[in-house]
This record gives structure tokens, C-alpha cells and sequence, in this order.
């Protein structure tokens, strides 16, 4: 791959046979009509992805998968989130190996580590590693939020290539930016506030919605790329009445398998102990994209 490694990273979830397998062949499938939609690139095995679900050989599968459905038209970033540093070390040498051009940490979870205790634990990690490094800053689920002046402290290391920010701070992408110049980039990771992230520089948006509504994510990115504010602005009128259907939803897995299961292509369950989204909130969020779609 020679395009810069900013944009849109789709974020697949994991789909699985009515026996409980994962169904690679409708992996592999979605990644090939989501790639044609013009994203950056794709970021296999993230907590919409249940990559904690997973067996080891299932995961090893998953990446082969990832990588052979790609066929170098998009960049791969590949989640490596373990609790220990050695395990991490671990998911990004195999991610390394199988052909990813980058890897995403999260800090150590449940145990609301202190910020310096995670640095500490992140630093040999980033050091270590054979390809860039997204870090992750999700104190939602980590119960640790790392602030610019946390996250500068792996910019030593060369290898913290990104950060994608979930803290739902409102000046946050901003405070990262100024903090870590323009050689890092900083992803939108929430996907509810992506205009306003793009508004305060964002390098782009890592979106579990561009899994379903590829072609909307790409464009509203398209439009604040180019500096076409009053584009953005009327797309994301429409659009974040859709995603924020999902982002709302504590079974936004569920739901983004089971609009696409309505859309043709079939995702299959979660994984308990992962909640499943209700009636109601699907037929929401249907209409929801139907209305995005008439008015396109």
C-alpha cells in the first residue's frame, strides 16, 4: 500500500454460522464490498469484532482471512488487546507475520490501572513491536483515560503511529493534536462525534458504522477532507440520526449484525455473554437508514 494510513477504518464484527463457527466466507465477502466502497482500510478483530470471544486458532483464521480478502487494496490494522504486556507482544507478532500494516493496543483492562502504570506497560510493547501502533484510549472499557500527556510519552518509542480517542472529552481530538503534532495521527473512534472530531483535525475516523453504511462513512470523511464544510454538515444531518441509533445502543454489536443480516447480508448472532438488540431498536434504526438513503 502507498496511500497514507488516514481515512475511514471499517471495523468488521465477527460473523458466525447458525452452528456457532465463524462464517469466513461471509467474513470475507462484506470485507470485499466495504473495501469497494473506498475506505482506508479495514481493523479486524476490535470489541465489535468480539475479538475477546475468540479461540486463538480462531483468531489466526480471522487474520488469514482479513489479510486474503484485502488483497492489498486497503490498509489492515489488526487489534491486539490482552491483559498483559507479553500476550500483546504476542498478537502483534502474529498479526505482523500473517501481513498487517499496523496493530491497536488498549490499556490493560479491568483493574483501573493508573495512567503512568499503563505507559509503563505500554512502552516495552510499543518498543517491541515489528509494525506501527495504534494506541486506544477507551476508558469506557478500560477504566483508564490517557490524555495528551500520557500518549506523548510512547512517541519515543517510534513506533506509536496513531491514537484512536473514545473519551467523549469535547476538546479532546484538539488537545491530542496540539499536544502530538501532526506526525501522529488521531482517529475518531466514537462514532456519534465524528463531524466534530474532523472539525478539530482529525487524521480520520476508525467507524464500526462503516461495516454497515460504508459508502456514507466515506463520503462524509471525503467531504471534511477536502475542506467541503457545508457537504459534511447537510450529510451529517441525515447520517447521524442513523448512527447514533447504534452508538446509543448497549447491543450496537446486535444491531449492526442484524441491519445487515436485513440488508442481505447475514452476520449471524452474538456471542454471550454480549447482549441482543431488540425488535424495536432495529426496526429504528431501518428506517433511520431508509430516510438516509431516499434523500440521497
Amino acid at each position: 500500500m502507498t496511500n497514507p494510513m488516514r481515512g475511514v477504518f471499517a471495523v468488521p464484527t465477527t460473523p458466525y454460522t447458525e452452528d456457532g463457527a465463524q462464517n469466513l466466507d461471509a467474513l470475507s465477502r462484506r470485507i470485499d464490498e466495504v473495501v469497494a466502497a473506498g475506505v482506508t482500510g479495514i481493523l479486524g478483530l476490535g470489541a465489535t469484532g468480539e475479538a475477546l470471544a475468540l479461540t486463538p486458532a480462531e483468531r489466526d483464521a480471522q487474520i488469514k482471512t482479513i489479510v486474503s480478502a484485502v488483497d492489498s487494496r486497503a490498509h489492515i490494522v489488526i487489534g491486539c488487546m490482552a491483559y498483559t504486556p507479553t500476550e500483546m507482544s504476542a498478537q502483534i507478532s502474529q498479526a505482523a507475520d500473517r501481513g498487517a500494516d499496523a496493530v491497536m493496543v488498549t490499556p490493560p483492562f479491568y483493574g483501573g490501572l493508573e495512567p503512568d502504570a499503563v505507559i509503563a506497560a505500554l512502552q516495552p510493547v510499543l518498543a517491541g513491536a515489528e509494525v506501527p501502533v495504534m494506541v486506544y484510549n477507551n476508558p469506557h472499557s478500560t477504566g483508564t483515560d490517557l490524555i495528551p500527556d500520557h500518549l506523548a510519552a510512547l512517541a519515543d518509542t517510534g513506533r506509536l503511529w496513531s491514537v484512536k480517542e473514545t473519551s467523549e472529552a469535547a476538546t479532546r481530538i484538539r488537545e491530542l493534536r496540539d499536544r502530538l503534532g501532526q506526525d501522529i495521527e488521531i482517529f475518531v473512534g466514537a462514532d456519534g462525534i465524528a463531524l466534530e472530531g474532523f472539525a478539530q483535525g482529525a487524521s480520520g475516523w476508525v467507524a464500526a458504522s462503516a461495516w454497515l453504511l460504508p459508502e456514507h462513512c466515506q463520503r462524509l470523511w471525503a467531504f471534511a477532507d477536502a475542506g467541503d464544510w457545508a457537504g459534511a454538515v447537510e450529510l451529517w444531518t441525515r447520517l447521524g440520526s442513523a448512527l447514533g441509533l447504534i452508538e446509543g445502543n448497549a447491543a450496537f454489536i446486535s444491531l449492526i449484525k442484524q441491519a445487515l443480516g436485513h440488508r442481505g447480508h447475514e452476520q449471524g448472532p452474538v456471542r454471550p455473554p454480549l447482549p441482543t438488540a431488540d425488535s424495536e431498536s432495529l426496526t429504528e434504526l431501518m428506517t433511520a437508514i431508509a430516510a438516509l438513503e431516499e434523500e440521497r
